[in-house]
């Protein structure tokens, strides 16, 4: 696609492949053999798991709208927030409200997103590890029938230092729920089998607040932040079920050779490539899905039953239908497709073929010097195989 984003995307890409010593296997095994381990049957557990995180999506609205009814009656104070300045402002006006100059806060992916330490840092407010004052922390999810709090730590230090807190700050994305308290096991075995290879965190807690505590000390933000326009796109809704575990990039070709680099965000990989157009700007990241090798790796290790490659490919449609590419995309992505959908054009001699591709875009070498086609055809190969079997 012929934008700034994408060239500079393909940079990326290039000099991460090339500073890139080392590139890990794409291995399924351990994986497989940790779930196996724990589960009898994985994948009835992995639908499951699905069935219960889509239950909650689908009626998301009236689940959080719970929540924050029995989280508030429980002593807490619920913050909506559609965007990331939204929270900013009101994050800020907590800050300041209570005179607060130092602040504890745990690094998280969702922490990372909303670019919170750099905020703190253009207010003057200090980021303290020492200090259980006051926390911010990212829960694991939130449970809706109890209004509660599911905790993970790294070490009993971080526990003892969220749970004991005089005011404790809890962001969270809107998609990050469970039902209820005994959806947490499944949820919590299913994300350490597949982002650590383990089969069950060490140090959890289930956090409620107690209607004692005083009314000022705790806080929650449920934050959008583009989910909302994820889950008004029917045809990739199901995307919101992510537990943030990584597999798919330990099984991607492309993220496994490239890397976070190229992607300038704290979304990467697979999953990137699905949601980052309706995270962010379509028109920075609508480029991001069409470096997808269509290869499924990501759809058969997804413990949530995400097909994740589908999505990539409907991401693909939508923006050649919507008309979103640029026009001369457009009219090279028609063409290629003629061409490579074309049994004529593909019995042709390769010599012919690497010719008609080079002509097509106009000798681009960032397009065409990784295309190699078969001395063969696929009617020669197919005829092959045929003798050497017979």
């Amino acid at each position: 696609m012929n934008t700034t984003s994408y060239k500079q995307y393909l940079s990326s890409c290039k000099k991460s492949i090339e500073e890139q010593k080392e590139v890990k296997e794409l291995s399924f095994t351990k994986i497989d053999d940790v779930a196996y381990g724990v589960f009898r049957n994985i994948n009835k557990v992995k639908k499951i798991a699905s069935d219960i995180k889509t239950k909650f999506i689908n009626n998301i609205t009236d689940n959080l709208v719970k929540f924050d009814k029995i989280f508030t009656e429980n002593g807490g104070n619920v913050h909506w927030c559609v965007a990331y300045n939204d929270f900013i402002d009101k994050f800020i006006r907590i800050i300041d409200k209570q005179k607060i100059k130092t602040v504890n806060v745990f690094d998280s992916n969702f922490i990372e997103e909303l670019g919170l330490k750099g905020v703190l840092k253009n207010n003057e407010i200090t980021v303290d590890n020492e200090t259980n004052d006051v926390v911010v922390f990212t829960p694991k999810f939130g449970v809706i029938n109890t209004g509660s709090l599911f905790f993970e730590f790294a070490s009993s230090v971080d526990m003892e230092q969220v749970l004991s807190s005089r005011i404790k700050i809890f962001v969270l994305p809107i998609n990050d729920f469970v039902l209820k308290p005994e959806d947490i096991e499944i949820f919590s075995y299913l994300y350490y089998i597949y982002k650590y290879k383990k089969d069950y965190p060490y140090l959890t807690s289930l956090y409620t607040p107690q209607p004692l505590e005083k009314q000022n000390n705790i806080h929650i933000f449920l934050i959008d932040n583009g989910r909302s326009n994820i889950l008004e796109n029917r045809e990739i809704r199901s995307a919101l079920n992510c537990i943030n575990c990584d597999a798919c990039k330990d099984v991607c070709p492309v993220y496994t050779a490239i890397g976070d680099e190229p992607y300038d965000n704290v979304f990467s990989g697979p999953y990137a490539n699905v949601v980052l157009p309706f995270l962010e700007n379509v028109e920075n990241y609508k480029h991001i899905c069409f470096s997808c090798t269509g290869c499924g790796n990501c759809s058969k290790v997804c413990p949530m039953n995400i097909p994740i490659s589908e999505y990539i490919i409907s991401n693909k449609n939508y923006f050649f239908e919507k008309k979103i590419m640029d026009i001369t995309d457009a009219r090279l992505a028609k063409s290629l497709g003629k061409t490579l959908s074309s049994r004529e054009s593909m019995n042709k001699s390769r010599f012919i073929k690497n010719l008609r591709i080079k002509l097509l875009v106009n000798n681009s070498k960032n397009i065409t010097d990784n295309i190699v086609f078969s001395k063969f055809t696929f009617n020669q190969q197919y005829q092959q195989s045929l003798e050497k079997n017979e």
